[in-house]
C-alpha cells in the first residue's frame, strides 16, 4: 500500500512541478513586481517544492521499501 501511495505522490509531483501546475502560480504579465516567497520568485519556489516532494518520496521508499543488497566478496 505504501508503494502505491509513494508512486502516486511521485507522479503527481512530476506532473505538477514543470507542468500545468505552473499556471496556478504564474503571475500575470501585467504585474509591476514579481511575486516572491521569502525573496524567491514564486515559480522557482513552486518547482523547488515539488522537487522536495519527490526527494522525500524517494527517501521514504529507500528507508521503508527497498532492501539492501550485500555485495558478494571477491
Amino acid at each position: 500500500m505504501l508503494a502505491k501511495i509513494l508512486i502516486a505522490v511521485f507522479l503527481i509531483a512530476t506532473f505538477m512541478g514543470p507542468g500545468p501546475g505552473i499556471y496556478l502560480v504564474n503571475p500575470s504579465s501585467e504585474a509591476d513586481s514579481p511575486v516572491t516567497i521569502l525573496g524567491i520568485p514564486i515559480l522557482y519556489a513552486w518547482v523547488a517544492f515539488w522537487f522536495f516532494v519527490q526527494a522525500v518520496a524517494v527517501l521514504i521508499a529507500s528507508k521503508k521499501l527497498w532492501e539492501p543488497h550485500d555485495e558478494p566478496e571477491a
